[in-house]
């Protein structure tokens, strides 16, 4: 049976962490009731308030659950255009066997798949070979339809320029190799579009799983140069580029340029200075 006072304490204590002030309080007051109402329409034993998923452009909040189709979770967001978007791009990449599926979805709300152990890539202590990566690349490249994608990589690299440029960010190099390689595009895909390792997964049953697309049309090196991005130095980084440019047989160059672009854009969010500083440095070619 739904406790909902144990709901709404929980929901409540996480609301002082939620973005865009009194409308995601009043969003959050209204959760235990939305919760309510799904758990009955689904059949959902609902479990503990997981949290507040920052790791993409859609916040919201995660509640772990069980019902027919087993473990699941429960995923609320105030922006319910963003996350009907967000399932439609799911069910686009779910053919290649990399997302999580989705069970069912309303205004607002989507039960999916819980991925177990579901540990974040870039907190795992040995990251995934570059052959495991590359496969992982290749089963979500290669199914969706890029008429499906709801954006260009261009216009959201250029809202996410924007965004670090606001905030102080150089980004005049970056700007400049960004519009040759885009200019220059081998290929057209659906992709992810928002790939870092915190949105990559480990899955017990399908390996590498990704959460929370901002779905976009271009090249496959776009989605492939965070890996390339969370080597320990210059020099894994390097190393990572070449390796991973290798066995997925995308090129090297390309890879490097993209790594070079979105470089900076991790610099502007990352807390480590000496982090910082590598990012800034691989941007700017020094290895």
């Amino acid at each position: 049976m739904l406790d909902l006072e144990l709901i709404t304490g929980r929901l409540q204590a996480i609301a002082d962490f939620m973005r865009r002030g009194k409308v995601n309080h009043r969003w959050v007051a209204s959760l235990p009731g939305q919760v309510a109402d799904l758990a009955g329409e689904w059949e959902l034993d609902i479990g503990e308030v997981a949290g507040v998923d920052y790791s993409s452009a859609v916040t919201s909040v995660l509640v772990s659950c069980t019902g027919p189709m087993g473990e699941a979770e429960l995923k609320l967001a105030p922006d319910a255009y963003a996350l009907a978007e967000e399932v439609a791009m799911l069910r686009q990449f779910a053919p290649g066997g990399r997302v999580p599926q989705v069970h069912a979805s309303s205004r607002g709300a989507a039960l999916l798949e819980a991925v177990r152990p579901g540990t974040p890539v870039e907190d795992l202590p040995r990251p995934p070979s570059p052959a495991d990566y590359a496969r992982f690349l290749d089963d979500l490249h290669t199914v969706g339809d890029p008429a499906s994608a709801p954006r260009q990589a261009a216009d959201w690299l250029g809202m996410m320029l924007g965004w670090a440029e606001q905030g102080g960010a150089e980004l005049a190099e970056a700007r400049r190799t960004a519009d040759r390689l885009l200019a220059t595009e081998p290929e057209r895909v659906l992709l992810h579009g928002d790939l870092h390792l915190g949105n990559v997964l480990t899955s017990d049953r399908r390996g590498l799983v990704a959460r929370s697309p901002i779905a976009c049309v271009g090249e496959r090196c776009f989605d492939a140069a965070d890996y390339v991005l969370e080597g320990t130095d210059l020099a894994d980084m390097v190393g990572r580029r070449d390796a991973l440019a290798a066995a997925t047989g995308l090129d090297a160059e390309r890879l490097d340029g993209w790594a070079r672009v979105l470089a900076p854009l991790g610099a502007a969010r990352a807390p480590q200075p000496e982090r910082v500083a590598t990012l800034l440095a691989y941007g700017r070619g020094e290895y």
